[in-house]
């Protein structure tokens, strides 16, 4: 009997029986073709087999145990496989056995998907699945940078797709692909096919690395730091457009605040030695405000800082 066959004998039993708990709502997308694993349910009809026409959780062991024939083994086969299988075993009580098999509910076919998505954690594949598919049951993604890596074990294979490499330790087949191209749903990107135990990581939207500098310059602002860690003071004193006439720079501030807004250190330097050479400039890195006060007032911070923070940023490529 072919497996269309099969599934539509096992619809109209499932329609008219209700003694094996099996109702037509219960009816499984095709799973043809998808090898069964430990700790999945499948759902077994066999025509004149009450006994064993219900679910049955697959043991650790890959087997399920079944009334009248035993111990069966179920992982790692297909579900038309088992279907043959226990129509061979079924032969000893029945002389024509039909018998469908679907796979219920999965927890062979994890797949974990991290990084910038609305559901992030592992989720079961639930059949052969798409990276978009599983982008979409993992909530889409939530503020992504502009990639998507799958990650898999080379013992399950290398990854069909341009550009995928080997990880440096040599276990892993990694990809990287463009995120857009991904959830346009179409494409080689959007169709790639995930494997169970694949890692899929969104990348997050990069956080601008800035430093801010504000007080008695001609462009109070923030410096974006792209290509490099850090910037000397001169630079970024050159960039706001260098000193007003009212500036103090004997009593330059610095504050550093780091990614949770927290101040961390401060500092008082001499700018106008740094200026004529007599002190060494100084490297600022990002999360550093810098704050020229003016010379009719000595307490300039609080207002200062808040204007560095609120003002536009300057980016810097490479200097």
């Amino acid at each position: 009997m072919t497996g269309i066959a099969q599934r539509s004998l096992w619809m109209a039993a499932a329609c008219f029986s209700g003694a094996f708990g099996l109702a037509a709502a219960e009816i499984a997308p095709n799973t043809q073709g998808i090898r069964i694993g430990s700790e999945d349910t499948i759902s077994i009809y066999a025509l004149g087999a009450e006994e064993i026409s219900k679910n049955w959780r697959v043991g650790l062991s890959g087997d399920i145990i079944l009334p009248m024939l035993g111990p069966v083994k179920a992982a790692g086969l297909s579900t038309e496989e088992l279907e043959a299988a226990l129509a061979a075993r079924l032969k000893q009580y029945i002389k024509e056995p039909h018998v469908s098999v679907f796979i219920a509910e999965f927890r062979s076919q994890p797949v974990t998907v991290l990084g910038a998505v609305n559901k992030p954690g592992a989720l079961q594949m639930e059949g052969a699945r798409t990276l978009f598919d599983i982008l979409i049951r993992a909530g889409g993604p939530k503020d992504p940078g502009p990639q998507v890596t799958v990650t898999r074990n080379l013992a399950a294979g290398h990854i069909s797709f341009p550009g995928a490499h080997a990880s440096p330790d040599g276990k892993y087949s990694v990809a990287d692909l463009d995120l857009a191209e991904v959830m346009e749903g179409r494409g080689a990107a959007s169709n790639l096919t995930v494997y169970p135990f694949d890692v899929i990581t969104v990348s997050a939207k990069k956080q601008p690395k800035v430093i801010h500098i504000s007080g008695e310059v001609s462009r109070p602002g923030s410096v974006e730091l792209i290509t490099q860690e850090s910037v000397s003071l001169m630079k970024v004193l050159a960039l706001a457009g260098g000193l007003t006439h009212l500036a103090a720079p004997k009593r330059t501030l610095i504050i550093h605040v780091n990614d949770e807004g927290k101040q961390t250190s401060q500092a008082i330097i001499d700018l106008d030695k740094t200026m004529k050479g007599k002190a060494k400039d100084v490297e600022l890195v990002a999360g550093d405000i810098v704050i020229i006060p003016s010379n009719k007032m000595t307490t300039y911070i609080q207002s200062a800082t808040t204007s560095a923070i609120s003002a536009g940023i300057f980016t810097l490529g490479r200097f």
